[in-house]
């Protein structure tokens, strides 16, 4: 009987107990964060010794400080960090460490008795744990991936196709898992439209060193604010990434974390944070392209930049002042466009409308070689492009060819030919607008580019490879020689500095250019913020862009490297302008 007795009491000693648990932070107490990849009841998988432990553990006390409020869980020096910065080398298993903090993130909050409590949210408001990749097919066939593959195979998570109803379930969707108390991990990427609308706890930017610096800045901006304005201090964010360049976004994050107390940096050369990375099988890397290993592989930077143009007053030489395109009442006014879909949606986009491109043909070749009135068909003309289409702006850049006589040293001796001299005719932006959520009309541009090509002569076509495919098909049914090129840092440099010779020597005509975008930079002002990074890459001034210059850059190369031709060609308009008074 005595034995029964204290069967039953020892059954209401832990059922007092449970619920005393119960009714603390945590469900059921859990464990650390290195216990949670190597124990066979989770991951079940082993961080190396080294930098990768030193990460893990540095997260885990800013965690567990966090989410349990107790000041002995974390050394003093981390208990005000908010944002973590790994700088380290290529291979050294970033993703598989971002998806493995991310599912104990998961674990934790879920291991929590009620983690809207927590942090003073209403019942079943959304919890947002989310990874920030650097494009769609990096956040959605690698980083999820991963993240799918560590919950699939930890013993402590358990798979349903429904809503979770208990702790340790999850639901997966396209580029969302779904845990118990509407708690989410979110699969993103720095191309998306928009980054409003979470509730982000955690937030990972996976490989930020390669994001465009105003991605990276207006991700980090909307995601820290959101945070901040939801869980005050408790959230974290971590960057991880090797570095591109010195005069980068997340370059300048690492650096603030040598002084700010909230923010924490590391730095740990590929084979610091994986021993399994020899350094002798990267001695081929090194004798090819040195200064791209100490890059990748020990996080050095490029220290070397400059602008491209030492004199820019050369740039304002060359400007024909007054002159704004080729057509002198040329009238372009933006316009919504709308397109309906395959399936009966309809979709609106950013469009151009242009007046007076064209001549009337009443009028004659006599006016518009007297009044230079609109674009002139007796020339060969050059086109350039440069496509974005949610952030960046789609740019046109039209040249043609005027051919002069210079004198060149040819074999020891001073011979005259024939050049030609790149004179800019027209210079057409699409900007799409973010607040909107308005893209660019691809169809659109590539209606622009028939109206040009009905009016004039186009031999050749330079254009990014990206979002070309449809002006690509366009310009060759109108017999135009058009390549779309894969703008490489070798091949942009080739280009950028053909141009910057041709402007040195006064052997180009640019256009008055004035931005449609009164926040933006005219394209002759936007030349000016052009740096050349180590001698091998072109890049831009942080907070401005490069879209005018591209494309410019590409019609130039075609023009000025093209064999002069000393015919006329003729086109008659027949596309119809505005009519003019007589």
């Amino acid at each position: 009987m005595s034995d029964f007795i204290n069967s039953l009491l020892s059954e209401f000693i832990s059922m007092a107990h449970d619920s005393k648990e119960n009714t603390g932070v945590w469900r059921e107490h859990p464990v650390d964060l290195l216990t949670f990849f190597k124990s066979e009841e989770f991951l079940n998988e082993t961080p190396y010794e080294g930098k990768q432990t030193e990460l893990l553990q540095v997260t885990n006390e800013i965690l567990w400080h966090k989410l349990s409020d107790n000041p002995n869980v974390c050394r003093e020096e981390l208990q005000k960090v908010t944002e973590i910065v790994a700088m380290l080398g290529k291979g050294s298993g970033k993703d598989f460490l971002a998806s493995g903090i991310l599912a104990f993130v998961s674990y934790l909050l879920c291991n929590m008795n009620d983690p809207h409590n927590y942090f003073d949210f209403g019942q079943d408001e959304p919890i947002d744990i989310v990874n920030v990749a650097i494009n769609a097919y990096q956040a959605n066939n690698v980083f999820f991936k991963k993240l799918k593959a560590r919950l699939n195979n930890c013993k402590w998570f358990k798979r349903v196709f429904r809503e979770p109803t208990i702790a340790n379930e999850y639901q997966i969707t396209k580029n969302q898992i779904r845990f118990y108390k509407n708690i989410t991990a979110h699969s993103a990427h720095s191309e998306s439209e928009s980054f409003e609308g979470f509730n982000p706890l955690v937030v990972v930017f996976d490989e930020i060193g390669g994001f465009k610096d105003e991605d990276a800045e207006d991700s980090y901006s909307t995601f820290r604010s959101s945070a901040v304005s939801r869980f005050n201090n408790k959230f974290l964010l971590i960057h991880i990434s090797y570095p591109r360049a010195e005069e980068s976004f997340f370059y300048e994050k690492y650096r603030e974390g040598l002084d700010d107390p909230e923010v924490y940096s590391m730095i740990g050369k590929s084979w610091e944070v994986n021993p399994s990375i020899k350094i002798e099988s990267l001695k081929k890397d090194y004798d090819r392209n040195p200064e791209e290993s100490r890059l990748k592989y020990e996080c050095i930077p490029p220290k070397y930049s400059s602008s491209l143009f030492a004199f820019p007053e050369r740039i304002d030489q060359v400007i024909k002042t007054g002159k704004f395109s080729q057509s002198k009442n040329l009238l372009i006014q933006e316009k919504i466009t709308t397109r309906t879909l395959y399936s009966g949606e309809q979709r609106h986009f950013i469009g151009l409308e242009l007046f007076n491109l064209a001549l009337n043909p009443s009028y004659t070749y006599y006016l518009l070689e007297l009044f230079n009135l609109a674009l002139n068909p007796s020339y060969t003309y050059y086109l350039g492009g440069d496509g974005g289409v949610q952030k960046d702006s789609y740019v046109l850049s039209l040249f043609h060819a005027e051919p002069v006589l210079v004198e060149m040293v040819k074999d020891g001796e001073v011979v005259n030919q024939w050049f030609n001299k790149p004179i800019e005719d027209l210079l057409l932006q699409w900007i799409p607008s973010k607040a909107d959520r308005l893209p660019v009309d691809l169809l659109n541009v590539s209606e622009v580019i028939e109206t040009i090509c009905k009016q004039v002569f186009i031999k050749k076509a330079l254009f990014d490879k990206f979002n070309s495919a449809e002006v690509m098909q366009k310009l060759m049914l109108y017999g135009v020689d058009a390549e779309d090129k894969s703008f490489s840092n070798p091949f942009q440099v080739q280009i950028y500095q053909n141009l910057k010779g041709l402007i040195y020597t006064n052997s180009i005509e640019l256009l008055d250019h004035i931005s449609a975008d009164p926040s933006v930079l005219n394209a002759n002002e936007e030349l000016k913020h052009l740096k050349l990074i180590n001698g091998n890459k072109i890049d831009h001034t942080r907070g401005y862009s490069k879209d005018f210059s591209d494309a410019r850059a590409a019609s130039v190369w075609i023009c000025s490297t093209d064999e002069p031709a000393m015919v006329n060609n003729y086109a008659m308009p027949v596309i119809l302008g505005a009519s003019l008074k007589r």
